[in-house]
């Protein structure tokens, strides 16, 4: 009777990574790196909700939602989205944090840059400016207001 080469375990282990991995690959979706730095001295804005707003899938529904999505940046003023698939050629940025003002304009995006290159928006408030970019980044500038400038808009307005 013959018998049969019993497979060790380091290639059962090396079989069952292999198929992980293929698995993973094949999920894959596309990231955008969203980064947020301060207008004036570009350092990281930490803790800051930043918001994608997706174009509508049917636009000639009863009902128009536009679906979007919401991230807090880290410490390094990063938040990070996965985009749908198809991927969309624009999405809107905006921010769902009191008192953050956008510095960048237009505040709808063309991805192809960003996905291709990375990408730097002007800074529209401030002299900061930073050419480090990678693939799949987007960096955008944004001041806080301060107290007293939030209490002076606040006043202006009345």
């Amino acid at each position: 009777m013959e018998t049969l080469p019993v497979p060790s375990l380091r290639s059962i282990v090396g079989g069952l990574l292999l198929v992980v991995s293929l698995g993973c690959l094949a999920q894959a979706r596309d990231d955008l790196k969203i980064v947020l730095l301060d207008s004036k001295d570009a350092h990281p804005l930490r803790g800051k909700l930043v918001c994608l707003k997706f174009p509508v899938a049917n636009p000639n529904e009863a009902v128009v939602e536009h679906p979007r999505d919401c991230r807090r940046t880290d410490s390094g003023g990063t938040a990070l989205f996965a985009l749908p698939d198809p991927a969309p050629e624009k999405v809107e940025v905006f921010f769902a944090t009191d008192g953050l003002q956008p510095c960048f304009s237009p505040h709808t995006v063309t991805l192809s840059g960003a996905m291709d290159k990375g990408e730097v928006m002007d800074n529209t408030c401030g002299d900061a400016d930073t050419d480090t970019t990678e693939t799949g980044e987007l960096i955008l500038f944004a001041h806080q207001k301060s107290l007293k400038e939030a209490l002076d808009s606040v006043r202006n307005e009345w």
